[in-house]
Order: C-alpha cells, then structure tokens, then sequence
C-alpha cells in the first residue's frame, strides 16, 4: 500500500512520529498518598490480544493520566493479567460487563488485585477504524531522474470507551469515552509527504485526561 511503503518518509519528515514512552510490565506500589488503579484492555480478542499488551494506546493513556493527577499510581494490564490469570484471557474472559462485575466479585479475583493493593480498575476497549484510501499518487523514474505526482487521502476514526470500577464492590464508578476524526493526507511533488491524521494520540490524550478526573472524584479523600 502507499502508507506503508512511505511510512518512512512520514517518521523523517515529522517529529509526530517520536515513539511514545515504553509501557511498564512490573507492579507499580503506591505510596500513601497515592491511589492504586490497574488498567486492562477489555475484551481484548484474539487478533490484538499480545499487541494491547504493550500497546503504545495503553502507554499514552496511562501517561495522559499520570500527567493530569501524579497522585495515581498506575498498574498497568500486563501485572493485572498475571494476576488474574487465567481469567482475561480470550478464551476464558467475561463476554459481557454483567459476567465482569461478577467476576471482580469474587473473593479469590478481589484477593488477588488486593495483593497488589489495588482499589480500582480500569477497563478500556476500542480502536482506530479507517475509511479507503482515496486520491492517486503516481511515481515513475527515468534517465533523467525521478518522482512522484499527485494527491492521497484517508479518513480515520478512533473511538476510545473506559469504564471505571472499584474493587471493594465492584461498581462502576464512572463511564468515560473518547472519540476522534481526522484525515490522512499525501500530497506529492516530487516526494510523497504522508501527513498522519493522529487520531489514536488525540483520543488517547483525551480519554486519559477524563479517567485522572474521574479517578480523583471516585476516590474522594483517599487515603
């Protein structure tokens, strides 16, 4: 496809494209003062299970939310998974989010996020969706040189849904949501120049901002 085999021309000619920081695998304990929140991508199938396990969506997210409230201390899924394993796996995790309140009700599943001394949970599901790629780009070379000539464009959406519960009933808290438009652009004079749409780090930013305040309301006076 044209994205990918001008992707490198997209991380070249912009910082956008600077990685987002590593995702955390160990347990993260909090301080006093602190308030302990886990997060998992939830369902989570089989095609994007592994990825969203180091996903750089979960990386921006729990960044987002450390950047809005320091006072959170984020565990993030990969600990939440082993500690719950193996009930998040995609063969066994919970279809609906009346068999998730159950199972966040179980005094072994409460006993195991107890040991890592969580309080809440938050559970994040969603993705970016991209329309067909539109416009044409042609590229030719010859003894005199070469290049390319025209103009490319692709609409995305990414739509970001997180529910937060708390452990010690295993209630929702709060519902909050995420959704972003943007477009893909590839004019090409010469060289192709890919200008991403940046959809999923807008979403991200956004979803991330929103659960540090619902985290922060949901926990009053803690501790």
């Amino acid at each position: 496809m044209i994205r990918a085999a001008t992707a490198w021309l997209m991380c070249a000619a912009l910082a956008a494209c600077a990685p987002l920081p590593p995702v955390a695998t160990g347990v993260v304990e909090a301080s006093r003062g602190e308030i302990p929140v886990g997060v998992v991508w939830w369902p989570a199938g089989e095609a994007d299970f592994h990825g969203a396990l180091g996903s750089e969506m979960e990386a921006c997210v729990t960044a987002r939310i450390r950047e809005v409230a320091p006072e959170i201390a984020v565990t993030p899924q990969r600990a939440v998974r082993d500690a719950l394993y193996p009930l998040l796996e995609p063969a066994t995790q919970p279809a609906t989010e009346a068999a998730f309140a159950a199972l966040l009700a179980r005094e072994d599943v409460r006993r195991r996020l107890a040991t890592r001394g969580l309080r809440y949970l938050v559970a994040v599901a969603g993705g970016t969706r991209e329309a067909e790629l539109r416009g044409l780009v042609l590229c030719g070379a010859g003894y005199g040189g070469g290049g390319c000539l025209g103009y490319a464009w692709q609409d995305e959406t990414t739509a970001l849904q997180a529910v937060l519960w708390t452990l010690d009933g295993a209630t929702v808290a709060r519902r909050e949501g995420a959704t972003v438009e943007g477009t893909f652009v590839m004019p090409a004079f010469v060289l192709p120049i890919p200008i991403p749409a940046r959809t999923q780090a807008e979403a991200c930013r956004e979803l991330g901002g929103r659960l540090a305040a619902a985290i922060r309301e949901a926990s009053g006076g803690w501790p």
